[in-house]
């Protein structure tokens, strides 16, 4: 449930916009939109500051129209990304300090500039948690390094599916390298992990004992579970997992980190 925007918020929000703008910006700004400008209609008593100006006007154009639309309005102007298309890294952080007022109040900036409604949060560390970007979340799963190495532009926009695409294709490059087969997918796993007579090899493990073979077997199935559900899928909508879904991608990222893991611990048996 969403509620109006009350003077704090107002006063916050002016306050990340200001940081954002240049006050000849703001006067061509307020006159397109024909919001209240103080600095103009009255130039002998100037506000000190940009964002005490825009919180002027906000709170005089959201005291005429009843409504927090002024806002939203501005905020969409001001931090339109494609003002922002040479330094995304200002543009995320300028769109994640304004979320984290938003979101109490039950609304959030998108990726596309635009205010739209959110799940309202109630408390600072609920708002810390949403605001945190997925690239920090996986962090705090301890996922193994060459996960992230192949999907680092897909991480950083968040793009799930492409992120997950992109790291299962790195699993089976890491098996490429280690084997020296340039075979993909589930066929260059049936090649590399035949236990008659295998190209991998994990270390230690000589494939003498029941135990042995069933680790084996294991890792062998893990390989082939993250071709068939993450390499495999050409469509934007998989069956067996959900490309919109951040607990999806973390299970996905989960489970290519413990193949990465065991994958530190093989061996090529040509080299040995």
């Amino acid at each position: 449930m969403t509620k109006a925007l009350d003077a704090t918020a107002i006063k916050e929000i002016s306050m990340v916009l200001g940081e954002y703008t240049k006050g000849s910006e703001l006067t061509k700004l307020f006159f397109r939109l024909n919001y209240y400008d103080h600095d103009s209609l009255s130039p002998n008593s100037k506000l000190s500051t940009k964002w005490r100006r825009i919180e002027n006007t906000l709170l005089e154009e959201c005291r005429k129209k009843k409504s927090s639309k002024p806002v939203f309005t501005l905020c969409q102007q001001i931090l339109n990304p494609a003002a922002f298309i040479k330094t995304p890294d200002i543009w995320n952080t300028a769109r994640q300090e304004v979320n984290g007022i938003l979101l109490f109040y039950g609304y959030q900036l998108n990726d596309l500039g635009k205010i739209e409604l959110s799940e309202k949060v109630s408390s600072f560390t609920e708002a810390q948690k949403r605001l945190m970007s997925f690239e920090k979340k996986i962090a705090f799963h301890e996922i193994h390094p060459e996960v992230s190495k192949y999907c680092r532009e897909e991480l950083f926009f968040e793009d799930y599916f492409h992120a997950i695409l992109e790291a299962s294709k790195g699993i089976l490059e890491r098996i490429r390298h280690i084997s020296q087969v340039e075979k993909d997918g589930s066929s260059l796993i049936e090649e590399v992990f035949i236990v008659k007579r295998p190209i991998i090899l994990i270390k230690g493990n000589m494939l003498n004992t029941l135990t042995e073979r069933s680790e084996y077997n294991g890792l062998k199935s893990l390989l082939n579970t993250i071709v068939y559900m993450y390499r495999n899928p050409q469509a934007h909508e998989p069956k067996l997992y959900n490309p919109k879904s951040e607990t999806d991608a973390i299970t996905a990222f989960t489970l290519m980190s413990l193949a990465h893991r065991i994958l530190d611990n093989c061996v090529n048996v040509r080299d040995l």
